[in-house]
């Protein structure tokens, strides 16, 4: 794809088709059985939920073909000895958990729970991101028109990871003992000072498949539409392959929202996307790099699988959701060490 170029069709269908046809199913279901759109409940297999499962992987086979057709090895800088490291060390540890799932499931809730471990390192990594991305901001500050778009939009992931970190330990509620507010506790379905919990199932849909467009599906599109114009502009605010492959075990930690039909896109398009990684590392030379994508998509589907069998003896069916939190706050606090270590002239172009 040339600078200048147009989107190819193929890339535009493959997304109207990725976004459209969900919203139709939905539709459907919420006026033909009364299903919510956002509903948390153990995974079914009749034979109407397999065939949702099959437009699922219809659907993300033809986005990932559509981009892996204008996919540019080239593109792609090498990962670093330290990101390989990383991006190991967290497939390691997601594997870890699925171990304890198996091993324990009473300590795997324990470790959900909540003010408990996971919580904790959620939040202090978004913070850690948002420490980044006010020194991302800091660098930019002032050096030319673009300049400050860029250092406005540092700032406004800084905003946005600290808002999702408060929202994390319900702002700090139990750490002062103050209470909810009447009127906040009479909407919150949990009684606690918080946003999301308002309206929890729409708020979890909206964060995971926010976060998994972020940090895996637009690390895709930088390798495949990176030429075009307006992504180009962008690009250094799109998260690299190496932030895709340590947010990665996010895809599989899915057992109560798996009966969404985004949900199961989404982790399809992970595995598929960790694949193309992998063939495009090769395709540099990237041995290393090409064996930790492999691995990386390896474990999506088979931790899927296992969440799947597995989630009847979890002790809570959204136990699995906190540990993906954290693996989604550890792609975020990446993505933010990144900008604020990229080169100024990767960040703000000259007007």
């Amino acid at each position: 794809m040339q600078n200048g170029a147009r989107l190819p069709s193929t890339i535009i269908l493959a997304v109207f088709a990725c976004v459209a046809i969900p919203f139709a199913v939905a539709g459907y279901e919420l006026a033909a059985f009364g299903w919510h759109p956002a509903r948390e409940e153990p995974a079914l297999y009749t034979a109407y939920h397999w065939a949702r499962m099959a437009v699922s992987a219809s659907l993300a086979l033809l986005l990932c073909w559509a981009l892996a057709r204008h996919l540019r090895p080239q593109r792609a800088e090498p990962m670093t000895v330290s990101e390989l490291r990383f991006a190991a060390a967290s497939l390691v540890g997601a594997a870890a958990m699925l171990g304890l799932l198996v091993a324990d499931p009473l300590l795997f809730n324990q470790f959900s729970a909540e003010d408990h471990l996971l919580e904790w390192a959620s939040a202090l990594l978004l913070f850690g991101g948002t420490v980044f991305c006010l020194a991302a901001a800091a660098r930019r500050a002032g050096r030319n028109r673009s300049a400050v778009i860029d250092s406005v939009l540092a700032l406004g992931f800084a905003g946005l990871f600290f808002l999702i970190g408060m929202e994390e330990i319900s702002w700090g509620q139990r750490v002062f003992g103050f209470d909810t507010p009447d009127a906040v506790a009479e909407m919150n379905w949990q009684g606690e000072f918080n946003l999301h919990n308002i309206q929890t199932d729409l708020s979890e849909l909206a964060f995971y498949l926010g976060t998994g467009v972020f940090l895996i599906i637009l690390p895709l599109m930088r390798g495949a539409i990176g030429d075009w114009p307006p992504f180009r502009r962008f690009e250094a605010f799109v998260p690299s392959r190496a932030v895709a492959a340590a947010s990665a075990p996010m895809l599989f930690l899915s057992y109560g929202h798996w009966n969404l039909l985004p949900i199961q896109m989404l982790t399809m398009i992970g595995a598929l996307a960790m694949l193309a990684f992998a063939r495009s590392a090769r395709t540099n030379g990237c041995v290393g790099e090409a064996l930790l994508f492999t691995l990386a998509a390896l474990l999506v589907a088979i931790g899927q699988i296992a969440i799947l069998i597995l989630g009847p003896t979890m002790v809570e069916i959204f136990d699995a959701t906190e540990y993906r939190e954290f693996f989604i706050a550890l792609g975020l606090a990446m993505f933010g060490y990144e900008l604020a270590r990229r080169p100024n002239d990767r960040i703000a172009h000259a007007d």
